[in-house]
């Protein structure tokens, strides 16, 4: 399949904003792709690239936006799309812009512009791998629960729609947990304090919130492979969890928790600082001595052949108590009493340096890479005023309202505005109704789907903490950003600068592992 035959089915899920219409228009995409380029096109209709992060600045990728078409060179297809992201991958800085050049010149500018948001994982057309999840299931005509079965063992959308062309329906039969076979990680939900989980759950546990990397740990007998919360195999990095795993009286495994590096006092260390464990290659010992790491773990998916993701948290906390047998390496955890116990145990979490608490409720199964009301973390919230640089019109049941904004903050002089993120979160229907009301009035200019504004309206955002990252020309951006007010009390110049974001929270790396 040519690329821009990719580009069109996007723009068909975007056009419509019924689920079912966009379910269908990418069933059809699906029936369109020839086997060996199955997985890649998948991957795409979903809005992602193979290649993970390609780490390219903004100021290379608009570069990349202006390279001056050549039609006298054939259009590229999905495979080839998907070589020249791979030889990107290797790349490093200003190579990566030479690679895709030639690429580049040979697209439109709507597929420049594509390409470019698949690069950042920022495709907008009202669809993500949720539904072609559910695009696959109709395909195929697989019931929900099938399908959710199926895709918790197979996590990768591209290679389940692979495999089950290969294997038809009756495959998913044969699907299960294996050893060395890495599954999503449960996810949590977030949760605005400890009285909400109070009033509507009454049986959970509460563990400390590790600033640490998610690890999923395997073994069979002597063989023990790690693998980060995005399924990367990160065993090299960490010698020291391997003997950890080798020293658990049981040889057949999977246990979930976080790698936490720790200092000289035995505290936690910030991310950005553990991260540089899994940037090298070379030198494994001397990074060992000098960002000595713990495991702490806090689930057990599986044992000597038996699956226990369907079995309840309770019960596996048990199962993962009796073979851990040294209680350090597991995840501090506390049944609260009362409100006021909770609220002591979250201030004993951010005491000993972790970001907060999860909650998590005795009956809830492990569903893995899902979010629900099962998991819950709760963490320390920081709050900054933006100005609103530009906004989206939405889609779904916001179609017609200016929704996603654009935010940003002053630089060190207070002379430029910088962006930090985007975020819909938090806007009620009264915020909805006076920004499309009003921002038009700052209209700078504007395309199809953005709305690009002078700097006048200032909203106040919480946020939990900052990272770093190449989208945006501050370096910086806000997680889990959401909208609590808007500041018509405020002046563009009362906004918070990029040194405030600084001393607010220490900044977490934006490489993903």
């Amino acid at each position: 399949m040519l690329f821009n035959k990719l580009v069109e089915y996007s723009n068909k899920i975007k056009r419509v904003s019924s689920r079912n219409e966009k379910i269908g228009i990418i069933a059809d995409f699906l029936g369109r792709l020839e086997r060996k380029e199955a997985e890649i096109g998948v991957d795409f209709i979903a809005g992602r690239i193979r290649q993970g992060r390609l780490n390219i600045a903004w100021k290379g990728l608009f570069k990349l936006l202006k390279t001056r078409p050549d039609q006298s060179k054939t259009l590229p297809d999905l495979i080839e799309i998907d070589k020249y992201l791979k030889q990107t991958r290797s790349k490093k800085g200003k190579e990566k812009i030479t690679v895709l050049l030639p690429l580049f010149s040979r697209l439109s500018a709507v597929e420049k512009k594509y390409l470019v948001s698949l690069i950042l994982g920022e495709v907008e057309q009202g669809a993500g791998e949720g539904l072609v999840k559910m695009a696959i299931a109709k395909y195929f005509n697989i019931k929900d629960s099938s399908m959710e079965y199926a895709y918790m063992h197979k996590p990768d959308i591209g290679k389940l729609f692979v495999y089950l062309l290969q294997k038809g329906n009756k495959g998913i039969k044969s699907l299960g947990i294996e050893i060395f076979s890495p599954v999503k990680p449960m996810l949590a939900t977030i949760a605005e304090s400890i009285e909400d989980v109070f009033e509507e759950y009454d049986d959970f546990a509460m563990e400390y919130k590790l600033d640490g990397i998610r690890i999923q740990l395997h073994r069979k007998a002597d063989d023990v492979k790690i693998f980060s919360r995005h399924l990367k195999d990160i065993t090299i990095h960490f010698p020291e969890l391997i003997e950890i795993a080798r020293s658990i009286p049981v040889n057949e495994f999977i246990l979930d928790g976080e790698a936490i590096g720790i200092d000289k006092n035995g505290r936690p260390v910030p991310f950005q600082i553990l991260a540089k464990r899994t940037t090298r290659k070379k030198d494994i010992d001397k990074m060992r001595n000098k960002i000595p790491v713990v495991p702490k773990f806090f689930d057990v998916l599986y044992i000597k052949g038996d699956d226990l993701t369907p079995v309840e948290y309770i019960e596996r906390w048990k199962i993962l108590n009796n073979i851990v047998i040294n209680k350090n390496y597991l995840a501090t955890r506390k049944f609260p009493i009362n409100k006021s116990d909770g609220k002591k145990f979250i201030e004993d979490s951010l005491i000993n340096g972790n970001e907060g608490i999860m909650v998590k409720l005795f009956n809830s199964p492990y569903r893995a890479g899902k979010r629900g009301k099962f998991w819950f973390k709760i963490k320390k919230v920081h709050t900054i005023d933006c100005i609103i640089l530009a906004a989206e019109w939405g889609h779904g049941r916001r179609k017609g309202w200016l929704s996603n904004l654009h935010l940003g903050v002053l630089d060190e002089t207070k002379k430029k505005f910088l962006m930090v993120g985007k975020t819909f979160k938090g806007l009620t229907d009264k915020m909805l109704i006076w920004l499309t009301e009003n921002l038009p009035g700052y209209k700078v200019h504007e395309d199809s789907w953005t709305l690009y504004v002078k700097p006048e309206v200032v909203v106040e955002i919480a946020f939990n903490e900052v990272q770093k990252s190449p989208k945006y020309d501050s370096g910086y951006a806000l997680r889990f950003a959401r909208v609590k007010h808007i500041r018509q009390d405020k002046k563009p110049n009362e906004v918070n600068t990029i040194l405030d974001l600084a001393k607010l929270t220490r900044i977490r790396s934006g490489n993903e592992i």
